[in-house]
């Protein structure tokens, strides 16, 4: 059981998709890509009462983006395998952390390293060497894209016009 600061093992988070991270119909390692002084993905968490109205929101503000007016793709992630996400460096497994905590439907994935968050152009300190955090990061994100699954969805009328409202 979890406590209250982080999202339970058995729930599924979603990460809404951007067509710019689509080649020949792939989804890339990018989808998962930590921008410059962030320090967590952004993601949903479908199981919350307000997540399609959420998705409806985002969708209308960021549509172009997107896949449509009101289709839009997503990555299915489960929280128990972001759990279970391992990196090694030097040959030695790494103390990272890969944690899911919710707000509301709005959920974040952060990685941290010795319980601090790790985020791009960092050096992280292992072993009396120095690794730089993009480097892990970079392991994070593809093991991000390989336990996903894509889904195509269309937003219900009745989520789009509570967004017009």
């Amino acid at each position: 059981m979890s406590d209250s600061t982080t999202v339970d093992s058995s729930e599924k988070v979603a990460r809404i998709l951007s067509t710019e991270w689509f080649v020949d119909g792939q989804l890339m390692n990018i989808a998962f890509t930590l921008l410059e002084g962030e320090t967590y993905i952004s993601v949903n968490r479908p199981v919350i009462s307000t997540y399609d109205s959420d998705v409806a929101g985002f969708v209308a503000k960021h549509g172009k983006y997107l896949f449509g007016t009101d289709t839009y793709k997503r990555a299915i992630l489960c929280v128990s395998d972001i759990r279970d996400i391992k990196v090694d460096a030097f040959g030695e497994p790494l103390k990272i952390n890969v944690e899911v905590e919710p707000r509301d439907s709005h959920t974040k994935i952060f990685t941290r390293y010795e319980n601090k968050n790790v985020k791009r152009g960092d050096t992280l300190s292992i072993l009396e060497k120095e690794v730089s955090a993009d480097d892990v990061l970079i392991k994070v994100r593809s093991q991000l894209l390989n336990m996903s699954t894509v889904e195509q969805l269309t937003l219900c009328k009745s989520d789009e016009s509570k967004v017009q409202e």
